[in-house]
């Protein structure tokens, strides 16, 4: 039987769902967009709905903070040790065998996702739903979506291509232009969808300032700009949903998926490209020079270029690995599961252990070093610059000046449910329901 069919069923025998305090829910993730940063920018939309709504001062995203893990976190209220998308372009297994997570078909890499999502539950209420991606292998959490877009596809081929460019034809207004462009568009193209389908459930990456932020860094006037950019483009949104007679019954969750770090890209850790630092296998990732030294056989991740996942191909090197990486004056915290290995912490404290798929070493680097790329600004790590994140709550059947204290990415689906009066008979998540983000 089908999952869709179980939920039916379980739907059907469940208690009658509340009132809906809202008929649409439009979720907009600010990606790579640090609350501090948020709060001081000229941001007159935000900010409003900030204060007509519940903002929560002490919100965190998953570990690694990183895109591809958070936006599977965002639709199932998961952490990635209950979802299995722990981080990296692709995962290693128990065999030692590459899972791809998502960036060739991300919709076939849903597989991989343990953990149902509040798409599946809209469907099964009879709902609709949009997953509007920027990247594209955000869609791995997109099961049960009605409709989704893959921005890697859909959007600008010339903007898509200076993503991460610092000029463009000698040109760095044209370089960031580029970069907020793609919002525009994927905006525009939800829209499109908007207009024609009244969806109840939209999930939207705006994912500029995450493009900039790497370029540039976090403390770099593009960054700031490109907020106050996304700002004026939820004022588009919001003015569109006015026009179409959708205002009143929506609310609006802003977010994002990680913060970010200002590092210092003069010290790259296995820089991309090396052909002397890729293994003969089929691997093709980059090795760690103490550990290849040693002779120790290991898979590098690359989890926001702040924090890698170490693979280690023979379990009883583990400890062996953490050692000789803690003397690395580029290292932070390591943290994994053996207890012999003296780990920070165990990943199963922090949510993020999957077995037979999490890195047997996760590595936080100083903010002296960058991982791969030269990039001023970089994620990922469990530091507070780059787990802290925006959470804002407003409009239909949102509490009103409300000021909440921690909360969690994982928290954002169930709080979601709730506002669309679904039961939550689907959704199995780690998180909870925000009450006090909701009117009385």
């Amino acid at each position: 039987m089908s999952l869709l069919v179980l939920a039916a069923s379980a739907l059907l025998a469940a208690p009658a769902p509340a009132a809906r305090p809202a008929d649409h829910v439009f979720v907009v993730m600010l990606d790579g967009t640090r609350p501090d940063f948020l709060r001081r920018a000229r941001a007159p939309v935000i900010h409003r709905m900030a204060i007509e709504g519940t903002t929560f001062l002490q919100a965190e995203t998953t570990y690694p903070s990183q895109t591809r893990v958070a936006f599977v976190s965002l639709p199932t209220g998961s952490h990635p040790g209950s979802h299995g998308i722990v981080g990296g372009d692709e995962i290693k297994d128990a065999s030692w065998k590459n899972l791809e997570t998502g960036d060739n078909d991300p919709i076939a890499a849903q597989v991989l996702v343990a953990r149902p999502t509040f798409f599946e539950e809209a469907t099964a209420a009879g709902l609709t739903s949009v997953y509007a991606a920027m990247k594209g292998y955000e869609l791995v959490g997109a099961k049960g979506a009605t409709w989704t877009i893959n921005g890697k596809l859909t959007l600008d081929k010339t903007a898509y291509a200076a993503r991460y460019a610092p000029e463009t034809g000698g040109s760095q207004e044209l370089a960031l232009w580029y970069k907020e462009s793609l919002s525009r568009q994927l905006l525009d193209q939800t829209l499109a969808i908007v207009r024609e389908r009244r969806p109840n459930l939209v999930v939207i990456n705006l994912g500029s300032a995450d493009y900039v932020a790497h370029t540039w860094g976090p403390s770099s006037a593009q960054y700031m700009q490109t907020i106050e950019f996304m700002d004026g483009l939820v004022g588009e949104l919001a003015a569109e949903l006015g026009r179409l007679g959708m205002l009143e019954r929506t609310a609006f969750v802003f977010s994002a998926d990680h913060g970010f770090s200002d590092v210092d890209p003069t010290r790259i850790i296995a820089p991309a490209g090396d052909a002397t630092r890729q293994p003969a296998a089929e691997d093709k990732r980059h090795t760690l020079d103490p550990l290849a030294a040693r002779g120790i056989e290991h898979f590098v991740t690359n989890t926001g270029g702040a924090s890698m996942g170490v693979y280690v191909r023979d379990k009883s090197r583990v400890a062996d690995a953490a050692g000789l990486l803690r003397r690395e004056p580029w290292v932070e915290s390591i943290y994994c599961e053996p207890m012999a290995a003296g780990c920070d912490r165990t990943l199963t404290s922090l949510h993020s252990y999957f077995a037979g798929r999490s890195p047997d070493l996760m590595v936080d680097l100083d903010d002296d070093a960058a991982l791969n790329f030269p990039q001023p600004g970089q994620h990922g790590t469990h530091r507070l610059t780059d787990m802290r994140i925006p959470l804002v709550f407003s409009g239909a059947g949102v509490a009103r000046g409300g000021l909440g204290g921690k909360a969690s990415l994982v928290d954002v689906a169930p709080t979601v449910l709730r506002l669309l009066g679904l039961p939550g008979v689907v959704l199995q998540p780690d998180g909870r329901v925000l009450e006090e983000a909701l009117a009385r």
